[in-house]
């Protein structure tokens, strides 16, 4: 559910918005263009080389922002339409045009400007790639590059004609961040692209739900020849610093958690969400949410925040990989808080100086790099050395600038819909001002409910209306000082992170939300079982997950308005819903997060279009075998919420298990090395799982069923019992070109695509 797009806000009519060319021509402006001082890297605020100017994305609102920063006026000049969801800009050099890419669009936004004179031209629009989730400028501004997220491909775009120049393929699934570096003159001399590919991906002769299974991947292109030069593999750490209490994956059990010596096995973990990536001078720089999937899942070993080094002079990881949470875990002062969802980061241009943006905990963290090594250390407070220096920011971070003076840093809070400004010329550094960007929703109206729920899905803390008799708001219920969101795991869009995580009930690869309801349906029974194992009905059973993973208070409380409500929250004794829970501005927590499950999350774009021949012929292929039967209708799932829950004795429950949505298809394999429960022993898994679904599969690379044992889809299909399971064990597929067409088919898959009844 999109916002409309807003009007455009004039600050005092200081700016006067022209729709007409009213700038120099493309001529004139590369006679007089600057260069930006250092590497430049995509984000969604970008500054003008000479910080006169500053402009941010607002993605849910469909908008851009400028603001005026000269002489310190941080004024807010104009909110400017583009079209959907906007989410990385770039200003050339000298501020005479700018950039934006819009993801659901497939669009980048052209503006010519002269904000000094208060002009913004008439917006043009150029078609790219499926999904542009970022842009940057060559440091000269002579080529802006565009990863287009879905289409696994760059855009090239030229800056003096605003022509796409060029597609450049091979680049790795999911291209999400880029920066790039700066050989220091004017001059066309090649420079390189460095572009992350989001998730991490499986290394040869590793099985899923190990701690180093995968590993993430950066992608380098030569800016001279516009091709791919090399690949950078980001290796996954062997000790994060944090011991857990069993190994599952070992088959051995959890010891007793009372016992401080039972926690004695060493835990690893691999990079992936690899959003963004920044260059200081012979490093580049990786923050990341890393995965430790191996059991016993617990919230100090599950989900680490990784910033990861990779060496220029070599292009290979330079084995300098940091875990941001030991710094928190190592600090004397017993506040802590921990730096959940390293999102982006960004350097001073004449100093070792760098800031994480700590995403869902709220907060940046400064690091100094050692020029020589790449070594990053986390920096304490100067005036509080018990502590580490956390800059408290607005709600949900996920972007930071640094002007070439290195006076002022600019931190975009994607919730709180405003600019952090901060001085880095105090000891400490300092928030000095915020700056709203654009109109939040209009409170009690289900676009507020919405923003709530997205809000306590990107947070680690959370924070809630005062309990009865108090004025002291409620924070801090959704984690253990602040490790761990559902977006860790969801991803910021709600989505997967392709991780297979050994659980309680055994390997479970993370599912996509989009697909809990049928999307923008209100009906409660058109809502999917959720979990492979169909052991949970309601989106309010995930509360297990906030107090058992998250290690949080959770949300529903007793009658006092704060205490955890004791009672087992599952599918039995009793319902989930409708039962007590914390509330913000007078929402229910749990129904503001199902809100923003139901309509605020949205299925990815496919790549591959609909009309294709194979893609017509798999379609057709598909019926026949009658697949539908498992993964038709509106959610491509058969798995469905048939009854009010809790569920009645007329609902047969097996091991928690609602059993009648469970179909036996030949995927599990009780001898598979990763098929094992958390506590080392025996898995669900026996009696079927839920099928998942298919809608937008094509944006999980190489990972695909319940325990990520098939590599592609085309593993998926050779299963013969899985492929005849719609036909009676009748096999209609064992032609494999007829697999060939379904697959392209299934990767075709998008909220556009008429389901199969």
């Amino acid at each position: 559910m999109k916002p409309a797009l807003p009007d455009v806000g004039l600050a005092g009519g200081v700016l006067a918005v022209v729709l007409a060319l009213l700038v120099p021509t493309p001529e004139s402006i590369a006679a007089v263009a600057t260069r930006f001082a250092g590497p430049t890297a995509s984000q969604p605020l970008a500054l003008t080389a000479d910080d006169a100017f500053l402009v941010v994305a607002n993605t849910d609102n469909n908008s851009i922002t400028f603001f005026d920063l000269r002489n310190e006026r941080n004024r807010k000049l104009a909110e400017v339409p583009v079209q959907l969801e906007p989410s990385s800009v770039a200003f050339m050099p000298d501020g005479s045009k700018v950039y934006v890419a819009n993801q659901l669009s497939g669009t980048v936004t052209v503006m010519r400007t002269n904000l000094a004179n208060g002009a913004i031209s008439r917006p043009v629009h150029l078609s790219v790639g499926k999904e542009p989730a970022a842009l940057v400028l060559t440091p000269n501004g002579k080529k802006l590059y565009v990863a287009n997220s879905r289409s696994n491909s760059i855009s090239v775009i030229d800056t003096a004609t605003d022509a796409v120049a060029k597609t450049i393929s091979g680049v790795g699934p999911e291209p999400r961040g880029l920066a790039v570096s700066n050989n220091g003159d004017a001059s066309d001399s090649d420079e390189t692209l460095y572009i992350t590919q989001f998730l991490a991906l499986t290394l040869a002769g590793k099985v899923d739900g190990a701690d180093d299974a995968k590993a993430g991947h950066v992608t380098l292109v030569s800016t001279g020849s516009d091709s791919v030069v090399g690949q950078v593999v980001v290796n996954p750490i062997a000790d994060t610093g944090f011991k857990s209490l069993g190994d599952a994956l070992a088959r051995v059990a959890p010891g007793d958690p009372s016992i401080p010596g039972n926690f004695s096995f060493v835990t690893g973990a691999y990079p992936n969400q690899l959003a963004h990536v920044a260059i200081k001078g012979g490093f580049a720089y990786l923050p990341n949410t890393g995965a430790s999937p191996n059991g016993p899942v617990r919230f100090d070993v599950n989900t680490h925040s990784l910033l990861a080094v990779i060496n220029r002079s070599t292009n290979l990881d330079a084995g300098r990989t940091i875990n941001l949470h030991r710094a928190v875990a190592a600090q004397s002062n017993p506040d802590r808080l921990f730096v959940t969802q390293p999102w982006a980061m960004a350097f001073k241009t004449r100093a070792n100086d760098g800031f994480v943006v700590s995403a869902a905990s709220d907060h940046l963290v400064k690091v100094v790099v050692d020029p020589a090594t790449g070594a990053a250390a986390v920096q304490s407070d100067p005036l509080d050395p018990t502590r580490v220096l956390q800059i408290k920011v607005g709600k949900n971070p996920r972007g930071i600038v640094i002007n070439a003076a290195d006076t002022r840093a600019y931190a975009l809070n994607h919730i709180s819909r405003s600019v952090s400004v901060i001085d880095l010329g105090s000891v400490p550094e300092q928030v000095l001002m915020t700056l709203p960007s654009s109109r939040l929703p209009t409170p009690g109206t289900l676009a507020d409910k919405i923003h709530i729920g997205k809000a306590l899905y990107n947070s680690s803390i959370g924070e809630f209306d005062p309990p009865p008799g108090s004025t002291t708001p409620i924070t801090g219920r959704l984690s253990n000082k602040g490790w761990g969101s559902c977006a860790a795991c969801h991803t910021p869009a709600g989505l997967s992170d392709n991780v297979v995580w050994i659980f309680g009930s055994g390997p479970k690869r993370t599912l996509p939300q989009h697909t809990d309801f049928d999307q923008g349906v209100a009906d409660r029974s058109r809502m999917r079982m959720l979990n492979w194992s169909a052991e949970r009905d309601e989106q309010e059973d995930f509360e297990l997950n906030i107090r058992a993973v998250s290690g949080g208070l959770g949300l529903i409380v007793g009658a006092d308005g704060i205490t955890p409500d004791p009672a087992v929250v599952n599918l039995t004794p009793e319902a989930s819903a409708g039962r007590n829970q914390l509330k913000v501005r007078g929402v229910g927590a749990w129904d503001a997060i199902k809100a923003y499950v139901q309509f605020g999350i949205r299925a990815p774009v496919s790549p591959v279009s609909a009309t294709e021949p194979d893609t017509i012929a798999g379609r057709a292929l598909f019926a026949a075998a009658n697949c539908q039967q498992c993964h038709g209708g509106p959610q491509w799932t058969s798995g469905r919420v048939r009854y009010a829950p809790p569920p009645s004795g007329a609902i047969p429950i097996n091991g928690g298990q609602v059993v009648g949505e469970l179909r036996q298809v030949g995927t599990f394999n009780a001898a598979f090395f990763n098929e094992v429960r958390a506590n080392g022993s025996p898995p669900l898994g026996a009696s079927g799982f839920v099928p998942p679904s298919l809608l937008s599969i094509h944006a999980f690379p190489q990972s695909f069923l319940h325990n990520g044992a098939a590599g592609s889809l085309a593993d998926v299909l050779n299963n013969v019992t899985h492929r005849s399971a719609g036909t009676s064990g009748v096999d209609v597929l064992s032609n494999p070109a007829d697999r060939d067409k379904i697959v392209r088919f299934l990767l075709s898959i998008d909220a556009s695509t008429a389901p199969v009844p």
